[in-house]
């Protein structure tokens, strides 16, 4: 048996869904029991509301690609993020959601990942620094360092370069990172609440006050780049700026703007930090990948000791296809949204199961990347099952039962911005570092809006020569 990375158990089965609400105000892992990683689609009804955890593959697709009209996202997830993203994308269906995805595409088009990648480098080479200093201090003292801070740190920095083509350093990063995780912890706590037909407006509010400073900040930089004309034209938020929309010539309003970037601020750096966290704790755990890594990294830039310094371009990180491979296996384990939740418009079935009007159709990456009748040792760290020697039924599983971005059209449109940073972040550091594990640490994840580790995430770095 391959060893098994850390991940918390899925709870004994309980048939009384208030208490699985009671465990859900800490982390909505604690909606799931042991059960739910064995069925095609579980199905229960608490206060009137229908409730669906789909696993089925073709009922997944059914759900997200071929009637996606007709399974809209839930309104419990539309209202828990628009205070803080609006009417942006993640908050908004039908008509609506169809014109920001034309214009967003454009933004994020394959071409831009070149544009925005001297801004992804100039953010990896201020957190390498970062931890170079780090690393000094700790080989003296003997301590660890906290990964899931220094990925968080530098997935905004990201970000903000890529979006504002400036840093984000220091006090104004601490502030933003701790508004985030409030908003987090609150609005994982306020859809359980609503599950017991709290009134939604006043958890609304409750929510607002810790989403209007991130607005804020976010607010006041689009307006200070509409009022300077000799603006940096070559950042996605230019981008965002030029867009139009094909069909109708509409453009994004200045109020639009604010929720898009909030958008792109919460699945470009929350999402990233997420993912990159686990993939460094990952290397740590997983020596042999760690050094094939390093070993494809050297080799795809043509020496093994020269030219040290010399940066991973755009072609580079194509052909780092191990690479691609540990990244799509930490989603696989780790994905970022650990549940998706959408609303049936009409009385159908999926998998069999009857799905009422008005269902509440859970569909959980978590559940699904680790389901026993998917995966061949569901909970193992195995990145071959992404390469393209993988056996048959690694490559169809990775075809039908991987879905961390989503499927179908509302598939996450920064899915290939998110590999190209993942792939420059972990490839400069192993250049640079080995990775060791903490044997005094282990994560204690939690699953909110993204699945972050409550505990950070420890593990000790040792300069390469």
């Amino acid at each position: 048996m391959t060893q098994e990375p850390v991940y918390p158990p899925p709870q004994p089965y309980t048939p009384n869904f208030l208490r699985r609400i009671r465990r859900g105000l800490y982390s909505w892992f604690g909606l799931l029991d042991e059960w739910g990683f064995r069925i095609p689609v579980g199905a229960l009804r608490f206060m009137g509301l229908n409730l669906l955890l789909v696993n089925e593959p073709a009922a997944v697709r059914q759900v997200l690609v071929s009637e996606v009209e007709a399974f809209p996202k839930h309104p419990y997830m539309l209202w828990i993020l628009e205070p803080l993203i609006g009417r942006g994308i993640f908050a908004v269906n039908g008509a609506e959601w169809a014109q920001q995805r034309r214009l967003l595409d454009q933004a994020l088009q394959m071409a831009q990942l070149q544009r925005v990648l001297p801004q992804m480098a100039a953010a990896c080479r201020a957190s390498l620094a970062r931890l170079e200093a780090q690393v000094a201090g700790d080989l003296v003292a003997g301590r660890s360092i906290d990964a899931d801070a220094e990925m968080t740190l530098v997935t905004a920095d990201v970000i903000v370069r890529t979006i504002l083509s400036r840093p984000l350093e220091g006090a104004e990063a601490e502030a933003i990172f701790a508004a985030f995780t409030r908003y987090q912890k609150r609005a994982g706590q306020a859809l359980m609440l609503r599950f017991l037909r709290l009134p939604r407006r006043p958890l609304q509010g409750y929510l607002a006050t810790h989403a209007t400073p991130i607005r804020a900040w976010i607010s006041a930089a689009i307006d200070a780049r509409l009022a300077d004309a000799s603006a940096p034209g070559d950042d996605l938020l230019a981008a965002l700026i030029e867009a139009r929309d094909p069909e109708t010539g509409a453009c994004f309003s200045r109020e639009e703007l604010v929720d898009q970037v909030c958008v792109l601020f919460l699945a470009g750096h929350e999402t990233s930090a997420s993912a990159l966290g686990m993939a460094v704790y990952l290397l740590g755990c997983f020596p042999e990948v760690q050094q094939r890594l390093r070993a494809e990294v050297l080799q795809v830039l043509g020496s093994r000791a020269g030219a040290p310094d010399q940066p991973l371009g755009f072609e580079d990180l194509r052909q780092l296809s191990y690479g691609a491979a540990i990244f799509n296996e930490t989603l696989r384990l780790y994905p970022p949204l650990s549940f998706f939740i959408r609303e049936s418009q009409a009385n159908t079935e999926l998998a069999g199961s009857r799905c009422p009007m008005r269902a509440l159709v859970t569909i959980s990456p978590w559940v699904i990347q680790r389901h026993e009748q998917h995966w061949s040792e569901p909970n193992a760290f195995r990145p071959e099952r992404f390469l393209s020697d993988a056996t048959a039924d690694d490559r169809r599983w990775a075809r039908d039962a991987f879905l961390p971005y989503g499927l179908g059209p509302r598939k996450c449109p920064g899915a290939a911005f998110a590999q190209q940073e993942a792939l420059l972040v972990l490839a400069e550091l192993v250049r640079r570092f080995e990775v060791l594990p903490d044997p005094e640490h282990e994560p204690e994840l939690v699953a909110r809006l993204t699945l972050r580790s409550r505990n950070g995430i420890r593990v000790r770095l040792r300069a390469r020569s």
